[in-house]
C-alpha cells in the first residue's frame, strides 16, 4: 500500500478475506486525526481479485478524536533554590471525542534537542517519572485523567531535560468486514506525542 490515498488505490492479486491491519506511528507536537477507511474487494478483467480503497471516503480528514490537555509541557525548575518544585508534578486529561471506547497505553521517551529519542540513563527524566495511570479504556464522550511525577534527586544534572510522553491508540480488532464479506471497514490507530521540557537549574 503507497502512502498517498488519492484516487482510487489497486492492490493486485490479493485473496478473498484476506485480514489487513495499520497502525500509523507518528511523533508529532499537534495531535493528528483518525480515520476510518472503506476498503471493498472487486475482481479485474483478468479475474484477479483487488482491493480497492475509494477517495469517497477520504474528502478531508476528519475532526481530531482524542484531544489533551495541556499540549505541552515546558518548566523551569531549582533543585539547589527550592524553586517551582511543584512544576515537577503534572496532570493531563485526555478527552474522548469519538462515537467508540479509545484503549490507551502511555509510556515516556527520553529524547535529545532535536526530538530524537536517545537511551534512558541517570541524567534523563525516564527514570524518575511515575506515571499513573499506563493503560485504560476512554469511553466514548469520556475522559481520563493521568499524573505524573518527576522525583530528580539532589544533585541531578543541570540543564534542559526533553521527553515525550507517548499517547497510543490500541487497535485490538483493526478490521470489520461488511455482511456481504465484499468490504470492510479498516480503523487506524494513532500514536501521539506530547513534548516535555523541564530546565533543571
Amino acid at each position: 500500500m503507497t502512502s498517498s490515498l488519492n484516487g482510487s488505490q489497486r492492490l493486485s492479486k490479493l485473496a478473498p478475506g484476506l485480514s489487513v491491519a495499520a497502525l500509523t506511528t507518528i511523533f508529532m507536537f499537534s495531535y493528528p486525526a483518525q480515520a476510518e477507511l472503506i476498503i471493498n474487494n472487486s475482481i479485474d478483467d483478468g479475474g484477479q481479485v483487488q482491493m480497492v480503497i475509494s477517495e469517497a471516503s477520504q474528502d478531508g480528514l476528519p475532526p481530531a478524536q482524542l484531544g489533551i490537555q495541556p499540549s505541552v509541557v515546558d518548566e523551569m525548575v531549582s533543585l539547589t533554590q527550592r524553586k517551582n518544585l511543584a512544576k515537577l508534578n503534572q496532570s493531563f486529561t485526555l478527552y474522548n471525542y469519538g462515537t467508540k471506547p479509545k484503549v490507551i497505553k502511555l509510556s515516556l521517551i527520553d529524547v535529545d534537542e532535536a526530538g530524537k529519542p536517545i537511551e534512558p540513563s541517570e541524567s534523563t527524566l525516564k527514570p524518575w517519572t511515575l506515571i499513573n495511570p499506563t493503560q485504560f479504556t476512554i469511553a466514548p464522550g469520556g475522559y481520563q485523567t493521568v499524573r505524573m511525577s518527576i522525583r530528580l534527586p539532589t544533585g541531578f544534572v543541570e540543564g534542559k531535560r526533553h521527553s515525550i510522553l507517548s499517547i497510543e491508540q490500541q487497535i485490538d480488532h483493526a478490521v470489520t468486514y461488511n455482511t456481504d464479506g465484499r468490504g470492510a471497514t479498516l480503523e487506524i490507530g494513532s500514536r501521539y506525542g506530547l513534548p516535555i521540557t523541564i530546565d533543571v537549574q
